[in-house]
């Protein structure tokens, strides 16, 4: 009996390399590398890194930023059948210092943007038994293996290295929102499901052109570069978000998929050019990684002639999707699952609840993660067992679900708020606050209370020219609430504390602001 075959992303590199040699594979404004060129640069990668010590199974650092060769070394470190374990350059050393040391990492590559980062980061882990060998890709950093030299001298055949679906891919970082991030697991099959999920999702094909402005730390990234690669497009690696540079690649090279943070969003639906912008090209420009505004949704959706869908995920594997078509039928939904992804809704007892009544949202996929790195008990906790046994994931997420599958966002679970012994929801407040026209965001928060245990605060910003009285506002939000969602107090700030994507880390704020006595 022959077994069905398993095809991880490095072979699927390759395959393209075999069916579509000259076709573009990443794109900038310097230069374009078509895939067979592509296929030969992972294979110099991967034999440089087993030169250089690279062992099968073992996690290697990524300090890089988002460029050809940076994309490079992260594909040769899966086709080395390492472990790839990109880094958040945005992280001060100490925090890096500690993800390097929690990954147990042999290697560490550095972009020769990040040599000074790095060699901070190196110098707070040097009595460390086991202290990452550096391989730069350019400039000077002291100790160090010039990566680029040893690619160039590396064989251009691949490794005799054959993956299987269960072999561990990459560890992605959680963002750290809500504590210490955790190393999350991805296998080789979970990978290549995510390429597939997402490549039918997003309406993929060998034309697709996808245009990438988020660095490949986050989750993001991988969310539209993996269906392009499956598929075999073109990625278009841009020089980092602003606003006119996205514009004009937008009005050039022309993408048929683009990744837009809300913050991203806020900035261009306010800029005078983006609607001069030709969007017609975007087959979907997908939102995700924070909540995006009703107000926002509409205005981008505005700019980009209804190109715009929004993704909820769960970088674990959990995900669903609404498309651009269905934003405005249903505005305050976040979609439905995914293909080959199964969302339920439980209650605190974990018993499933029927539709219409707020819980956690749990779900499972094919590209599920295998555990959080070297935390059993971690891993345990985020699991939920279905009656019939199946594993599902616990989000984290309020949800609640109707009979059609459309799913609404509540807001995180350690985000509800617990006062006077009732359920209050800061999604609710924050879309009260959001209809006013001097509000540019809220975030609501809760704060220990004496007597209620924990009460609401509300964080704005006002937008650009606005003047906000708080107490003003404060009594006007709470004449639209009900009495048990009424706000303490309203906070007006130039700016919120937020993770790589744009989301908001709450419990900063709520650290920021202390306990009501």
């Amino acid at each position: 009996m022959i077994e069905s075959q398993f095809f991880s992303l490095p072979e699927m590199i390759a395959i393209n390399a075999m069916n579509r040699p000259n076709a573009i594979a990443w794109q900038t404004v310097d230069e374009s590398v078509t895939w067979s060129e592509f296929d030969l640069m992972v294979n110099r990668s991967a034999n440089a890194l087993i030169a250089a010590g690279v062992v099968r199974g073992e996690p290697v650092a990524l300090l890089i930023d988002s460029s050809v060769y940076s994309w490079t070394h992260f594909f040769g470190t899966l086709r080395a059948g390492a472990v790839a374990t990109p880094l958040n350059t945005m992280l001060p050393p100490s925090a890096i210092a500690s993800l390097l040391t929690d990954s147990g990492a042999s290697h560490l590559v550095v972009s020769s943007g990040w040599n000074a980062l790095a060699i901070d980061t190196i110098n707070l882990i040097k009595n460390l038994q086991r202290q990452p060998l550096i391989l730069r890709q350019g400039g000077f950093l002291p100790g160090s293996q010039n990566l680029e030299d040893l690619s160039q001298a590396a064989p251009l055949t691949a490794p005799n290295v054959a993956l299987a679906s269960t072999d561990p891919a990459n560890i992605i970082y959680s963002s750290g929102t809500t504590g210490i991030p955790k190393g999350i697991v991805h296998t080789h099959g979970a990978r290549a499901a995510t390429a597939l999920c997402f490549a039918t999702t997003f309406r993929c094909s060998a034309t697709t052109r996808t245009l990438l402005t988020t660095p490949p730390h986050t989750n993001g990234s991988f969310m539209v570069v993996l269906p392009t690669i499956v598929v075999g497009g073109t990625v278009y690696i841009s020089g980092g978000f602003q606003a006119d540079r996205y514009l004009d690649e937008t009005r050039d090279f022309r993408p048929t998929l683009a990744f837009m943070v809300p913050t991203m969003a806020q900035v261009l639906v306010d800029h005078p050019r983006a609607r001069d912008i030709d969007w017609s090209c975007c087959d979907f420009i997908v939102t995700a990684g924070a909540p995006m505004s009703a107000e926002l949704k509409r205005r981008t959706r505005e700019m980009t002639k209804d190109r715009l869908g929004e993704l909820w995920g769960f970088t674990e594997g959990v995900a669903t999707i609404i498309q651009p078509h269905e934003m405005e039928s249903h505005p305050d939904s976040v979609g439905r699952a995914v293909n080959q992804c199964d969302v339920r809704v439980i209650a605190d007892d974990d018993s499933e609840v029927e539709n219409g009544v707020v819980g956690e949202l749990v779900g499972r996929s094919a590209w599920m993660m295998s555990g959080y790195h070297n935390r059993p008990q971690a891993t345990n906790d985020v699991i939920w067992r279905a009656p019939d046994g199946r594993i599902y994931l616990r989000t984290g997420d309020l949800g609640v679900k109707d009979a059609d599958g459309w799913i609404s966002i509540k807001g995180r679970k350690k985000d509800m708020l617990i006062s006077g012994g009732l359920n209050i929801y800061p999604s609710d407040i924050e879309a009260v606050a959001m209809t006013q026209q001097n509000i540019h965001d809220c975030a609501v928060v809760g704060v220990p209370h004496k007597k209620w245990g924990e009460t609401p605060v509300a964080f704005v910003i006002p937008k650009p020219g606005a003047n906000i009285d708080s107490s003003a506002l404060k009594g006007w939000l709470n004449e639209q609430l009900g009495r048990h969602q009424r706000v303490h107090d309203v906070v007006v700030t130039p700016e919120f504390p937020r993770n790589t994507l744009g989301k908001v880390v709450k419990h900063e704020l709520a650290k920021s602001y202390g306990p009501v006595q």
